[in-house]
């Protein structure tokens, strides 16, 4: 009989390991889509304890861990119930895991990168560790601590990525000094694109602009922390590339001024200043604080061109050692350049570029939304400081194409329009989304989980996103019922019907009410699409 419970010992610490195993990865998927922090990890896992603890099985051994502290078995028997339980108990949360996981399929799966493997082993190890104590320890506290295991799966995982800080630091610190040897001995031009906001669409304009005369290599997607940018120029950047365009994050650990050091720029671009990741820098002087900050570091380059129509940049006059260009979509005719004749339609955009000495080009795009009239002039002004002809110019604006999920226009099943608006929607990209979507005819429908990473301004930018929204859609679909009540407010206050105005858990559910409500001729506008930390 001793044999036997020595034997279901070891089972039973080793189904909570395997527990804790799948905790461990699911957790580590979330701390994997909050970039690694571990303040914004501990965050999302105290506004999540429900689903957290959504597997009774947990609780289960929880309680038997709990009863081990304060009743200690004696008998051969007493450990063999207690253990077979626990088996039992361990081998059905696993089951559970995976139901939870069929029933919540999620948008942007683990990517098992060599620092996901890496912290993974290191939790691992440290997991076996604490779950073989039964093996090696004295007296129940150590049975205790093994069957608590998958209930303190997110405090082991904060543990492993404390205890691996120091040596990713090292491997980040080498992939930086690499970079940096290889972007110095290449040598390209490089455009740095930094803001609020806009920073996408600019760096995919400023490129397809460039590519006239240049060589141009441009950071994908939205690859702006230092090392996403490493990989680029690690894996991409060759002696070919006469010009290397590059978004930069405004809210990388360690600020522009790391970043700079990595890819120091011969000119520089700032979309606006903003609200977007207030969450982040706690205020909005915060942001403003560092946006001007970055036009007057030497690593911005000795050109920047700024958005003139923000106002925070408007303020900005001359800097010592720069070149400061401005560009305008709003009319000011103080700028280098500005756009005048600005019309919107269904179809795209048309506009003339006025120079500051009098020349005007006339220019039209398909693309949609009246702010890319901004992020064209941007690109058209670096364009214009790197030597492209107007003629190139204008010829490279009429064939610009709309980056991934940003007012792509596709056809959709049954006759239907989609408006893919879906990365990252910021209050000001939301209210021109919604004047975009009000050019399109009835009927509109838009589906959105509302704008998030607004800290306390998160509310009342909702409210008023749902006002904007009563003016240009016929039905809105609200994702998450709780994060979206905001929005739903601000509807109803501008009188929208609450019966046009549809709520449901998850974009899986969107997709079943599609067949039954829409029609022929319909448009739908999908505006911002959160990661799977948002799910509810």
């Amino acid at each position: 009989m001793r044999g036997l419970a020595a034997l279901l010992a070891v089972l039973a610490a080793g189904t909570a390991l395997a527990l804790t195993l799948v905790r461990v990865l699911y957790l580590l998927h979330m701390l994997q889509l909050e970039e690694y922090d571990t303040r914004r990890f501990v965050h999302w896992v105290v506004l999540h304890v429900d689903r957290l603890a959504a597997n009774p099985m947990l609780d289960l051994l929880g309680f038997l861990g709990i009863a081990a502290l304060f009743v200690r078995l004696e008998s051969a028997l007493s450990i063999v119930i207690v253990c077979t339980v626990s088996i039992v108990a361990g081998l059905t949360g696993l089951l559970w895991e995976r139901r939870l996981g069929v029933r919540s399929p999620v948008k942007k799966a683990l990517v098992m990168t060599p620092r996901a493997r890496r912290l993974l082993v290191c939790t691992a190890i440290l997991s076996a560790a604490i779950c073989l104590l039964p093996l090696i320890g004295k007296g129940w506290f150590a049975g205790a601590t093994a069957w608590l295991m998958p209930l303190m799966a997110p405090l082991v995982l904060v543990v492993g990525r404390t205890i691996m800080e120091p040596i990713e630091a090292s491997i980040r610190d080498w992939y930086v000094r690499d970079a940096r040897r290889i972007l110095a001995g290449f040598a390209p031009t490089v455009v740095g694109i930094a803001g609020s906001y806009g920073k996408t669409s600019t760096k995919f304009f400023t490129a397809h602009l460039l590519e006239s005369r240049y060589r141009v290599l441009m950071t994908p997607e939205s690859y702006n922390t230092a090392m996403g940018i490493c990989r680029v120029i690690r894996g991409q950047l060759g002696p070919e590339h006469e010009v290397f365009v590059v978004e930069l994050a405004e809210n990388e650990k360690g600020g522009f001024e790391h970043l700079l050091r990595l890819v120091p720029c011969s000119i520089s671009i700032v979309t606006s200043v903003g609200l977007q990741h207030l969450e982040e820098f706690g205020s909005e002087a915060a942001i403003r604080r560092v946006m001007k900050g970055f036009v007057s570091m030497p690593g911005s380059g000795s050109t920047v061109v700024l958005n003139a129509d923000d106002l925070v940049l408007a303020e900005i006059g001359s800097v010592r050692g720069k070149r400061i260009v401005s560009a305008s979509a709003g009319g000011s005719l103080s700028s280098d350049l500005h756009a005048e004749n600005i019309v919107m339609s269904a179809d795209g955009l048309s506009f003339d570029i006025l120079m500051s000495q009098d020349e005007r080009f006339a220019c039209c795009t398909k693309l949609l939304g009246r702010h890319n009239v901004e992020n064209i002039l941007l690109a058209v002004a670096v364009a214009r400081e790197l030597g492209v002809s107007w003629n190139a110019i204008q010829d490279g604006v009429a064939t610009l194409q709309a980056p991934p999920h940003r007012l792509q226009v596709m056809a959709g099943a049954g006759g239907v329009r989609i408006i893919d608006d879906a990365f990252n929607s910021n209050p000001a990209g939301f209210a021109m989304a919604m004047e975009v979507l009000a050019a399109f005819p009835s009927r509109r429908v838009l589906v959105t989980p509302g704008l998030v990473s607004l800290g306390k301004a998160e509310d009342t930018e909702n409210m008023e996103a749902g006002r904007r929204a009563a003016g240009s859609a016929d039905t809105v679909i609200l994702v998450g019922p709780k994060k979206t009540q905001s929005v739903r407010e601000g509807l109803l206050s501008a009188g929208f019907p609450e019966a046009n105005i549809l709520t449901v858990r998850s974009l899986e559910e969107v997709t079943g009410l599609m067949g039954s409500l829409l029609t022929p001729g319909d448009t739908v506008m999908f505006e911002n699409d959160l990661p799977d930390t948002y799910n509810e």
